[in-house]
């Protein structure tokens, strides 16, 4: 593991910031890592961005066939779910 230092921290932050650790029963260092894990966990807004704009736009949607098929899944997910030998 490596150390990472913050400097040029207001205090009023820091202090905001070990209010909200204590009250999530972890340690200032804690509290901060997993900040920062979330943080890298979600993509960037340019990888957002790319991801949306190669995502095609236009294509027909039938939203009646898609509740359709969706029930019949979850029909299927619950017989299963019970132990019908049926689906």
């Amino acid at each position: 593991m490596v150390f990472i230092q913050v400097r040029n921290v207001d205090e009023r932050l820091r202090e905001s910031a070990k209010r909200r650790a204590a009250e999530l029963g972890v340690d200032l260092s804690t509290y901060v890592r997993n900040l920062i894990q979330r943080d890298v966990a979600r993509p960037s807004v340019n990888a957002w961005l790319d991801e949306i704009l190669a995502d095609p736009i236009g294509e027909p949607f039938d939203a009646a066939e898609a509740v359709t098929d969706a029930r019949a899944e979850r029909e299927s997910e619950i017989r299963r779910s019970l132990g019908d030998a049926k689906c």
